[in-house]
């Protein structure tokens, strides 16, 4: 692809384009502008869209909050390049398409990496080398509120998880295909599950605390920190980002708009027209992405002696590094 690409532009003009950082953006986005005035700039600026590379990932495990922050950076996104487009609400959510309206926006690609919500905790992905030359968003929330909330989804949402596996490219499109059926047990009894729950959870945070050295460099964000201080985490994610510092007013705005109340009329209305946010069964309150969002809720879904085993095995197994420890 990448000589396709100098065959397009010239070796020059490529030379000059995969040399922008995503550090520098006022320097790639003048360039690309000026680029652009020439007849040949529109072929440019195609190219380039189609074979720039992925500046930053945003990786979880489901169920931790990565709609509410990917909206978040969307919205600051829009406010801060003065995005345009018909359907800017759906892009805002993808999130990565943003980047083509506008050269100065980072190309952020949104992954559950490996979808272990279907995976056992032993047949996890280990090897993280695809991520070496990128920068790494790791999204995380307290592995007891992951248990709940990939209960929910995994009894009230699997479908609309189906068309997805129809996508060929999908990686372990069988293995997926063949667990994705709606979860017929309790609570209880998918805590001690071996597919999606508390122990693929763990080995799944571990796993990346094990590789977090792999890529360009890994930011932390907790969902709980999120719940503290929302302006002030997406304030660190967005200069992760390379991206000048944006104002206290956008950064509010961004926040506001992604507030529970905001994000679960507009998941009700299917404001998106996207399964990423919308609701298996309007009348069902449990079947909604924005279902609860609360912080230390899994206290109103199992009793002591669960919430000690869950206590215990995060103690013993989980990395430090994610700072939930329970004393």
């Amino acid at each position: 692809m990448k000589s396709t690409m100098r065959k397009w532009v010239g070796e020059g003009i490529y030379a000059n384009l995969v040399a922008l950082t995503p550090e520098n953006r006022i320097r790639r986005s003048e360039t690309l502008q000026n680029w652009s005035r020439y007849q040949w700039g529109e072929k440019v600026l195609q190219a380039y869209y189609q074979y720039h590379p992925v500046d930053a990932y945003m990786i979880s495990f489901p169920k931790c909050g990565r709609t509410w922050l990917r909206l978040m950076i969307g919205k600051a996104f829009e406010r801060e390049f003065q995005l345009e487009h018909p359907e800017i609400l759906n892009k805002i959510l993808k999130l990565e398409p943003l980047y083509e309206l506008h050269p100065a926006v980072p190309r952020v690609r949104v992954s559950h990496d490996d979808n272990p919500q279907w995976k056992k905790p032993d047949e996890l992905e280990i090897n993280k080398d695809k991520y070496k030359d990128t920068k790494i968003i790791l999204l995380v929330r307290d592995p007891r509120d992951v248990v709940v909330s990939a209960y929910f989804e995994q009894k009230k949402r699997v479908a609309l998880w189906e068309e997805a596996t129809r996508n060929p490219q999908l990686p372990d499109r069988e293995l997926i295909a063949e667990r994705l059926k709606p979860y017929e047990g309790s609570i209880t009894e998918f805590l001690y599950e071996e597919v999606g729950s508390l122990e693929t959870i763990l080995r799944f945070y571990n796993i990346w605390a094990e590789n977090r050295e792999v890529p360009k460099s890994v930011l932390l964000v907790r969902y709980e920190d999120l719940h503290q201080d929302a302006a002030r985490e997406l304030k660190k994610v967005i200069e992760f980002l390379g991206i000048p510092p944006v104002s206290p007013d956008i950064l509010q705005e961004a926040v506001e708009y992604t507030s529970f109340k905001n994000m679960h009329k507009m998941e009700a209305d299917d404001a998106f027209k996207s399964t990423n946010l919308r609701p298996a069964d309007k009348a069902d309150e449990s079947t909604y992405k924005t279902r609860k969002g609360k912080v230390g809720g899994y206290v109103d879904y199992f009793n002591s002696d669960q919430i000690d085993y869950m206590n215990q095995q995060i103690n013993e197994k989980l990395s430090p590094f994610f700072h939930y420890e329970i004393k």
